[in-house]
């Protein structure tokens, strides 16, 4: 019974002490927020732009109705995509610079430390986007407030989805560079081959197939689900969708981080 006692005693003190340094890696993720004003003003503009000039002008020629607000909705989940893969490039520019193999060597469990930055990119890529998603509310605005909620954890999904695909590409070719070509390739690709600017109902066949499992294209649907904007897809479906891709991609940061780390440092 007293060894029961103190193995649990012992379990319990060592979930405490991982789940402190899960907070502090969290921690330090958001703090790095502050380190990219001039980022977070271009992407904001950008947003602003694309929405009261692209999108007004558009919305005026296709045939969908209240399609501003559905570009709205769009090109806010491709701005929160392009922020939280950002988590890619804050690795690669640490290892550069060393401070990747000082990471590696605090006593910090590595599971640990690749959980906390996807969890840290994900929520700090939430906070980066508020302004553009406050505007997009303000201009669609919100019509139930529970279904919003429940939106919303899909966006916080596809955050901690994107931040685990960003670890596990860079952690894969550890090379700021390489990272910086394979992460604009696929930024052409997924956010165009998803619903974020246009229906599925509009695309050609070999369009419309890529978009229905991208994660991308369930997230936009969800969203504009809970802002009560028409969509075509099952919003219980897109939140498994997102659930598993936010499993998927963390899982895949921790294998490939642990293993391209295994000689204990970046090179």
């Amino acid at each position: 019974m007293m060894y029961s006692y103190i193995t649990l005693d012992l379990g319990l003190r060592r979930l405490s002490k991982m789940f402190s340094h899960l907070i502090l890696v969290i921690e330090r993720d958001l703090r790095l927020l502050i380190q990219y004003k001039l980022f977070l003003v271009i992407r904001w503009l950008w947003y602003f732009l694309q929405v009261t000039i692209f999108g007004l002008a558009i919305s005026y020629l296709v045939i969908v109705e209240d399609y501003l607000f559905y570009y709205a909705a769009g090109i806010y989940v491709a701005t929160l995509y392009s922020t939280a893969m950002f988590v890619a490039f804050d690795i690669s520019e640490e290892a550069e610079h060393g401070f990747v193999d000082y990471l590696l060597s605090l006593p910090i469990n590595r599971r640990v430390l690749i959980i906390g930055r996807a969890i840290g990119g994900g929520l700090r890529s939430l906070i980066a986007t508020l302004p553009p998603l406050i505007f997009t509310l303000y201009i669609i605005g919100v019509r139930d407030i529970p279904v919003f909620i429940e939106a919303s954890i899909g966006l916080l999904l596809l955050s901690f989805g994107v931040a685990g695909l960003g670890i596990s590409i860079v952690s894969f070719l550890k090379s700021g560079d390489k990272t910086d070509i394979l992460l604009g390739a696929i930024d052409a690709f997924i956010i165009r081959l998803s619903t974020v600017f246009y229906p599925k109902a509009f695309m050609p066949p070999y369009y419309s197939a890529p978009a229905a499992i991208n994660p991308l294209t369930h997230a936009a649907e969800l969203f504009r689900w809970g802002l009560g904007i028409q969509t075509e897809a099952d919003p219980t479906y897109s939140l498994v969708v997102l659930i598993a891709f936010m499993i998927a991609m963390t899982t895949t940061g921790i294998y490939l981080y642990e293993r391209r780390m295994e000689g204990g440092g970046w090179t």
